[in-house]
């Protein structure tokens, strides 16, 4: 859920101390570059070194103005994203279901039941962010840097962010949960049934799946190897669809507070699935390998060399 307030950020980064540091060198050369003379002479000859100082003075203020700029950005998204993050909930939450009986009301009472996950996921992590966001806004101003955006100070709008994250918080984990609590509760009840019935459905899926996956071999050649690859493709599309089913029965969870079901047995599907790939291309490759020696004309045929790469196989 922290991607809300944290798309288009960039999180990982030097510390500020660094930041502070790298600004600090960099505006020290930018002094000593504007008190450079413009001209100087060498004996009878003068040179002119106004356009190196220029270019010099491009380049650093470039530099100055890339560390400047990541910190200024970052600031800004967050801000913009916080911002974003409360009208949505507000919006949200302000049309609330009476009851849960049409298609209508549960998409409604699912979209309000998604805010108030949001809210409870993001809101202690964001608020932990805002320390660190001032301490950004307090470096940007020292090295001033614009103080404003849309017209506020950076300080006053992560300040306003700040309370109204709270303010929106408070009144969707209070007055909004509680009044949507016996709803919540009614769905809940269907949604355990769901669960009871996917379990059952997982559970005869682990079954036909061991029934009719290829884990053994009897013989080998390219039509068995073929037979056993379309296998593996048909059942690693059938787990997939299963996973994302029991995905959306996981959000479901998350979002009706029941304790979340981990399907150990779709799991053991899909790590096999991936054993029984890497085992049959071991399988394809010594078919494969054999049958090219078959072609080998007898006086061609290197038994050292064979036994060689047959050794070698064997450790793969």
């Amino acid at each position: 859920m922290s991607e809300k307030i944290l798309e288009g950020v960039k999180t990982k980064q030097p510390s500020l101390e660094a930041f502070h540091e790298k600004i600090t060198m960099l505006t020290g050369i930018k002094h000593e570059i504007n008190d450079m003379k413009s001209s100087i002479d060498i004996g009878w000859l003068r040179v002119n070194s106004t356009p190196l100082i220029t270019a010099l003075q491009k380049t650093i203020v470039l530099w100055i103005d890339t560390y400047i700029n990541f910190l200024l950005d970052n600031t800004i998204k967050q801000i913009k994203n916080i911002e974003n993050f409360i009208n949505d909930v507000t919006q949200g939450i302000t049309s609330l279901p009476k009851e849960a009986k049409t298609e209508k009301d549960k998409s409604l009472l699912m979209k309000v039941m998604g805010h108030l996950r949001d809210v409870k996921m993001i809101k202690d992590r964001t608020l932990d962010q805002v320390g660190p966001m001032k301490a950004t806004i307090d470096l940007l101003k020292k090295h001033r840097t614009m103080e404003l955006i849309d017209g506020e100070d950076f300080t006053v709008k992560l300040e306003n962010s700040k309370t109204a994250l709270i303010e929106v918080s408070e009144r969707a984990l209070g007055p909004v949960k509680e009044a949507i609590l016996p709803l919540q509760t009614q769905e809940a009840s269907n949604i355990k049934s769901r669960l009871r019935k996917f379990e059952i459905k997982v559970g005869e899926y682990r079954m036909q799946f061991q029934k009719d996956c290829p884990y053994h071999i009897s013989a080998s050649s390219p039509d068995v190897i073929m037979a056993a690859y379309d296998r593996i493709t048909e059942y690693f599309n059938k787990t997939g669809d299963i996973e994302q089913e029991a995905a959306d029965l996981n959000n479901l969870e998350t979002l009706f507070d029941i304790q979340k079901s981990t399907y150990k047995q779709l799991k053991d599907c899909g790590a096999e699935l991936c054993m029984l790939k890497q085992m049959w291309d071991l399988i394809s490759l010594i078919d494969f390998q054999f049958e090219a020696w078959k072609s080998t004309l007898w006086e061609k045929i290197d038994t050292e060399v064979l036994m060689q790469l047959t050794k070698d196989m064997q450790t793969k």
